[in-house]
Parts: C-alpha cells; structure tokens; sequence
C-alpha cells in the first residue's frame, strides 16, 4: 500500500524551510499554542496519510495552509515513533522507554525494510469511523514526530500550497517567492484548496 509522510504549515515558515532546505526539528513561537504548551519540543510534527480510511471524503487534509509531502522512505532512515494526536513527549527519547504508553509504532532508524504500521493504521481508522462528522477527523487522529532535520532534496516529493480557508475563495496563485525558492531545490509546488483524502492523493500522483 502506498502512503505518505506529510507536514502542515503556514506560507510565511515555508519560505523559511525552503530558504534553509531543511525541516527543522524546533517549533516556531507562533505555533507553540496550537500544542497547548510553552516549553519547546524540538521534534518535527507529521502525518501519515494513505487511501481507503472511512469517512475520507470531506475531510481536511492537513494543517495550516501549506503541505509537505515526504516520502516513506524516512520512516526506514530515521528514528520516529507515532502515537495519538497530543499523545508526543516533550523528550523524543522518553517514547523508547520501557515504560513509554500511547506508542503505535516507533523505530531507532536505519530500517532494512519498512516499519510495522498496523497498529496505527488500525487506530486512525477506528478513529475515521467514531468521529467522521468533524472535517478535522483525519488531522486529530495520529502523529509521527521525528527529532532530526530532514533533508528537502532527500526526502520532499511535493509542495502544495493554498490561501487560508477562512479567508474565501482566492485565485490559484502561488507567490513568486515559493515558487523560484521550491524550484532551486527542484521540488514540484502547486496549488491544491480541496477536501477529502483520496483527492489529496490523487492530486500528488497524477
């Protein structure tokens, strides 16, 4: 089955990463309250996302207005571990810990084949079926949380950009500044504004 790693967030940090090529595994100011907190993380944020959960059809896909998508392969190359939403240490080690609870799969990296996602797939699913009738189901259902920066080049397949949602509809245009920055790195970005999983990743294979 085909899946994805991807990572939310806003235009203005986008210009950031790309400028510097790099996920950085720290949490800008600004989004420290979306994680009800005030100490710093320092572990980068992500999802999995695949085809064929229930209830996908009108769901948002990822946060903020901005998406990374990586590719699988950073689950075999990196240490990671996934667990519910809010369920992340405020140390990235303490969820190798024999007493670590929440854990839905977790690797110390440097994988020969691809890691063990059963667990997790089954519980973003179960969550997909109890709770469909939030469009923000999918985002509140599973993190994967790395604590190393993640090469763009290496790792990026896909930018998508759209305007905030609050904000109406907008014409699809992507700024200059993304654009001549995402293709020094060689990375395809385009505007993408729509609801439900499977579009999303029809959109990123087509």
């Amino acid at each position: 089955m085909k899946y994805y790693i991807i990572h939310g967030t806003t235009d203005k940090n986008l210009v950031n990463i790309l400028k510097s090529g790099y996920l950085e595994a720290n949490i800008d100011k600004k989004n420290e309250g979306v994680l009800s907190q005030t100490d710093k993380v320092n572990q980068i944020f992500t999802q999995l996302l695949y085809r064929g959960l229930p209830n996908q059809k009108y769901q948002i896909p990822y946060w903020f207005n901005c998406c990374i998508v990586l590719d699988k392969q950073i689950l075999k190359d990196y240490p990671f571990y996934a667990t519910h939403i809010g369920g992340f240490y405020k140390n990235f080690l303490d969820a190798f810990s024999k007493d670590a609870k929440y854990i839905l799969a977790k690797s110390k990296g440097k994988l020969d084949k691809a890691p063990d996602l059963k667990i997790l797939k089954e519980h973003i699913r179960k969550k997909m079926k109890s709770d469909f009738a939030s469009s923000a189901t999918f985002m509140h259902s599973n993190e994967i949380l790395f604590n190393k920066r993640i090469s763009l080049k290496k790792y990026c397949k896909y930018i998508l950009y759209s305007r905030s949602r609050k904000k109406g509809i907008y014409p699809e245009i992507i700024p200059k500044n993304l654009l001549l920055l995402a293709s020094k790195l060689n990375i395809p970005i385009k505007y993408y504004n729509s609801l439900g999983l499977n579009n999303l990743i029809d959109f990123i294979e087509k």
